[in-house]
């Protein structure tokens, strides 16, 4: 048990520093040809029909580069917040991360469908697939740990 709680720790602590990474590395992409395929994407998704203008584009590359430091802060703030579940076995941190998770996912794919942009709804899932489980786990094991603490 001790040993499936250590790796769901790392996990936590890679997929935040994967967020970290991922914010950083966001507002270079947003300025190479990797954007292109991105953008076009965007595009489809609000101008189907029509060429888009180049300053368009260039909008949604700033746009897109200035949600970059956005996912690498929200990266160390999960990560502090797991570095606490780990140090103090309680149950807030794993509370936090799932309230956080609760206000970001639902109105992240609610907008993301309006316009049919299933790129991010596949990404939004594939994050909650890969932390709230875990979370849950380790929560689970916070509430056992402070039951044990209480007797």
């Amino acid at each position: 048990m001790f040993m499936e709680s250590r790796i769901l720790e790392r996990w936590l602590l890679l997929v935040a520093l994967g967020h970290v990474i991922a914010g950083v590395a966001i507002p270079i992409l947003a300025y190479s040809a990797a954007f292109d395929y991105y953008s076009g994407l965007l595009q489809q998704a609000f101008s189907p029909a029509q060429q888009v203008p180049q300053a368009t584009v260039e909008f949604q590359r700033w746009i897109v580069a200035l949600f970059g430091p956005t996912i690498a802060s929200v990266g160390v703030v999960f990560g502090a917040l797991v570095m606490a579940g780990i140090k103090y076995r309680d149950t807030w941190p794993w509370n936090a991360l799932l309230l956080g998770l609760a206000l970001w996912a639902p109105g992240d794919i609610y907008i993301s469908l309006t316009r049919d942009f299933w790129l991010h709804v596949q990404i939004d899932a594939a994050a909650l697939l890969a932390i709230v489980p875990p979370v849950l786990v380790l929560r689970a094991r916070a509430v056992s740990y402070q039951a044990a603490l209480s007797r």
